[in-house]
């Protein structure tokens, strides 16, 4: 029955459900592909976890070998509600190889309070005062955890909520103690080639609050640190414990480093400009105003370019000053995507019309979405993916495949949240996705064929693990947690 021939009081109840509900979307319009296959018995399924997983992550080895990290959950006092957890009770974390597949009962655990990952590493922070109340010393202990290593004790640091930086090459970290006591922040050497460099804590900034009024962060290279105070100061420190420092001066808070790691990027309505962090001087780039609404760097045709609104349209300069500023949109509420051929994905919404990153997108002079999110082209670039009628709180949409070449839309499924390509060009998906319940699942499309295959029930997020074709997924267990277990994805 259409809704077309329903009697107007069931009309008026569906009305009102929608409204009240961004969950679930009816209507009379093409359905999605049709699922195909049988329903998944998870349990036949390998289980990784020992008690309810908090979540699950994939890390590399240095062989590149994939092994599984698992937080799980602390087995609470009885009679606390269903979601409490409490601080002196720490999660055990679970390291179990991939492959080859180990038994998850005799793979190593640790106790963690803290947890800050990279994609081979595990830092895990602990405060030992908190699991013995006979021990003053509130301080916390920082571990790197390397898949197939033994662990290594980075160091002890002051009492507090720790939050940990750290440079993409993993050779430097820095350490914010979160807490009225603390004096200073530690830079510290992964790699042991230097002593640790203290720093007094910046003017204006709340020991206990330091990410409220300051701004911290390291260089890709792990050499120099980027601190601004809350009297908007910046100061350049290198992380050598002999290290120099050297001030840059009062600067907007509205900058990024730009793709060399080499300079800030100052965006305000004086314009765009470029301030070396070797304290050179500084370059206008363009004396347009700048808004980081829309503010990038990219690589375009080789080109390191700057990528910002201005005024209503969209403007583009070299990051290095040696082409001149050009008007890339005349108008553009938010740059969505770009795609592999440099094209402008973009929506004339502005982020408060739907939220960041929603918009109706197009692409040159077509319209490709309606209050769309996520577009993301096809490895073979004949596709656009993307969740339409997405402007919704809980983050999902109708999940459509547009033909580039003829404007044919495929809807694929419904109430999706996050979908992956296979390497054969097929696409995992998790449908019926809101709420969180056993009604989740993920499949896997053919859209060559037109169809949809089961891959797992009950299941509301998957990783995919390096090497094989087999998925982590995580089952719906109760409220707050989750099992993980290993699912192959079907053959084509």
């Amino acid at each position: 029955m259409s809704s077309r021939t329903l009697p107007g009081w069931l009309l008026g109840l569906l009305a009102v459900a929608l409204w009240t509900s961004c969950s679930w979307v009816f209507d009379d319009s093409a359905p999605e592909l049709p699922l195909v296959g049988e329903r998944p018995v998870m349990e036949r399924f390998f289980k990784l976890n020992g008690k309810t997983a908090r979540d699950a992550f994939v890390l590399l080895d240095a062989g590149d070998k994939p092994w599984a990290l698992i937080p799980e959950l602390p087995e609470l006092p009885p009679g606390l509600p269903d979601g409490i957890t409490l601080p002196n009770l720490p999660e055990s974390v679970r390291l179990v190889r991939l492959d080859p597949q180990e038994d998850p009962a005799t793979a190593t655990t640790y106790p963690s309070q803290y947890l800050a990952l990279t994609g081979r590493a595990a830092y895990i922070m602990v405060v030992p005062g908190l699991l013995d109340p006979s021990l003053k010393d509130k301080s916390v202990l920082l571990t790197r955890v390397r898949p197939g290593e033994p662990p290594q004790l980075v160091g002890k640091f002051p009492e507090g909520t720790p939050q940990l930086l750290l440079s993409s090459n993993e050779r430097t970290g820095v350490m914010l103690s979160v807490s009225s006591k603390s004096k200073s922040l530690r830079i510290f050497r992964l790699d042991g080639s230097a002593e640790p460099r203290e720093l007094p804590i910046p003017d204006g900034v709340d020991p206990a609050k330091p990410l409220e009024k300051g701004r911290f962060q390291l260089d890709a290279t792990g050499e120099r640190l980027i601190v601004q105070d809350g009297n908007d100061l910046v100061t350049v420190y290198e992380t050598l414990a002999s290290g120099g420092q050297k001030s840059l001066g009062k600067q907007l808070r509205t900058w990024i480093l730009d793709s060399r790691q080499t300079a800030l990027l100052l965006c305000g309505e004086g314009g765009l400009v470029r301030l070396p962090l070797d304290g050179s001087a500084a370059r206008v780039l363009d004396q347009a105003p700048c808004s980081t609404e829309i503010l990038r760097t990219v690589s375009i045709s080789g080109q390191r370019v700057v990528l910002y609104k201005s005024g209503e349209g969209l403007r583009q300069v070299g990051e290095d000053g040696t082409t001149s500023p050009s008007l890339r949109l005349e108008s553009v509420g938010q740059l969505l995507a770009i795609g592999p051929a440099y094209e402008l994905l973009y929506s004339t919404d502005s982020a408060l019309t739907y939220g960041a990153g929603i918009g109706s997108g197009w692409l040159h002079d077509v319209q490709v979405m309606e209050r769309g999110r996520r577009p993301i082209w096809s490895g073979d670039r004949r596709r656009l993916r993307y969740l339409e009628w997405a402007a919704r709180s809980d983050s999902a949409g109708d999940f459509h495949s547009r033909l580039l070449a003829t404007g044919d839309v495929l809807r694929l499924a419904r109430n999706v949240r996050v979908w992956s390509e296979l390497p054969d060009g097929r696409v995992l998906a998790v449908s019926n996705a809101v709420p969180k319940g056993a009604h989740n699942r993920i499949i896997v499309i053919d859209e060559a064929t037109e169809q949809a295959r089961w891959v797992a029930d009950s299941s509301r997020d998957f990783l995919p693990i390096a090497g094989t074709t087999d998925l982590l997924v995580k089952v719906v267990v109760g409220q707050t947690g989750w099992d993980i277990r290993r699912v192959p994805i079907p053959a084509r």
